[in-house]
């Protein structure tokens, strides 16, 4: 296999690596122009008798959109020679190639060139010199990077050139795939827009409908009446227990009326039923409470639908239903210590209180 041959599968390995680095693919295009600068390499065929030469090159190029760009380049080669007394050659030129980006990227960007151009050979030991146009194709690839503050890329390709040089003895047309590696540097502002700020929305205020002092985010008695005091919660402080009514107590895990939770209703609704025709803003208002035993919310339920039962039965027995409050507190507000039987029993229970 001849080095033409090995440099074209180093052509379609690059390819293809390029290919698969390309999912790196972003809508943002650097249009700036660029300069870019490097080494490279040519792999000769046996047409010059000569080993491979290295060289430089430089460039000067502009992408117009997302698929195109147009690149300038000039380069210098000098090659060996291959046996004692074989010929040195020199090579230098310039080429105007097309540049077509196949999968463009924000940072890294494939691409197939075309070009075509001169070169001027010359080999040192006989003097032949000539002048011939060549063409040439290639792939390579762009990755840019930052370094501090400097907007720099890193450059690669693979290129075939192809001459018909007749002056410089036999072996023409000459065939060459070369190498080339170095930095690329953008001239100008980077014109990527910088993302806007997104403004951050500032905290509404927590506001306090009813007045009372306690935010609503806090307030667990939205409606309170104005110039009502309240505790913490935004609720009026539990009612002082009518005077006279002993508290109507529950079973464990009950809320209907015992025998004797009825008879002592039936035993105060005459007195009720008189404070409320007495005074028309008078109201009673029915606390439901329960022992700890149980969840937070289960027990709140509980105590509402303890406080729910004495207010039907109290309806039943005449008691106005708009003159009747019922509230419900759950465990919260015990009357004794939920550590023993006696305590618990004494918590499961619903107060009677006068509201002025």
């Amino acid at each position: 296999m001849n080095r033409i041959s090995l440099s074209v599968a180093g052509l379609a390995a690059l390819l293809a690596a390029a290919s698969v680095s390309a999912s790196d693919v972003d809508t943002a295009v650097d249009t700036r122009p660029y300069i870019s600068v490097g080494g490279s390499y040519v792999f000769e065929d046996d047409s010059r008798d000569s080993e491979g030469g290295d060289g430089y090159w430089l460039s000067v190029g502009k992408s117009f959109n997302r698929f195109w760009g147009l690149e300038f380049s000039g380069f210098h080669n000098q090659f060996d020679a291959r046996r004692p007394g074989g010929p040195e050659w020199e090579e230098q030129g310039g080429e105007l190639s097309v540049l077509y980006y196949y999968a463009r990227g924000e940072s890294f960007s494939p691409y197939f060139s075309l070009g075509a151009g001169w070169l001027e050979t010359e080999e040192g030991t006989s003097g032949l010199d000539s002048t011939d146009a060549f063409g040439a194709a290639g792939v390579g690839f762009f990755k840019s990077f930052s370094l501090g503050r400097a907007d720099l890329g890193l450059r690669g390709d693979l290129r075939y050139r192809w001459l018909d040089a007749q002056d410089i003895g036999a072996g023409s047309p000459f065939e060459e795939a070369v190498v080339r590696l170095g930095l690329v540097v953008p001239l100008g502002a980077d014109p990527t827009p910088t993302p806007e700020a997104v403004p951050v929305a500032k905290p509404l205020p927590v506001g306090d409908a009813d007045g009372d002092g306690v935010p609503d985010d806090r307030d667990r008695c939205p409606d309170t009446a104005a110039g009502l005091a309240v505790d913490a919660d935004g609720c009026p402080p539990p009612p002082v227990p009518a005077k006279g009514f002993d508290p109507i107590t529950f079973p464990f895990d009950a809320h209907h009326l015992t025998d004797f939770a009825k008879a002592q209703l039936q035993a105060a609704v005459r007195v009720i039923r008189e404070r409320l025709d007495s005074d028309r803003d008078r109201r009673l208002a029915l606390a439901g409470h329960t022992d700890w035993m149980g969840t937070e919310g289960y027990n709140q339920a509980l105590s509402e639908r303890r406080a729910r039962s004495v207010r039907d039965y109290l309806i039943k027995l005449g008691v106005p239903a708009d003159r009747i409050q019922a509230d419900a507190y759950g465990e919260t507000r015990p009357a004794a210590s939920n550590d023993t039987e006696a305590g618990r029993a004494r918590n499961r229970r619903v107060e009677l209180q006068w509201v002025e």
